[in-house]
């Protein structure tokens, strides 16, 4: 889904809007780091066990 902003006195379309992904856990969460591939709280999670 891209995002519409105003500039320059016009409505531009951002095309370059990151993808919201849904974790095995049912959070949404938007891909940050290269190779994720769930939520930083389940990340932290998996970690810390």
């Amino acid at each position: 889904m891209s995002k519409n902003f105003f500039k320059d006195g016009k409505w531009t379309e951002n095309t370059k809007a990151p993808a919201v992904k849904v974790c095995d856990c049912g959070s949404k969460y938007i891909k940050t780091r290269e190779g994720q591939k769930s939520c930083l709280q389940c990340a932290a999670d998996n970690a810390a066990n």
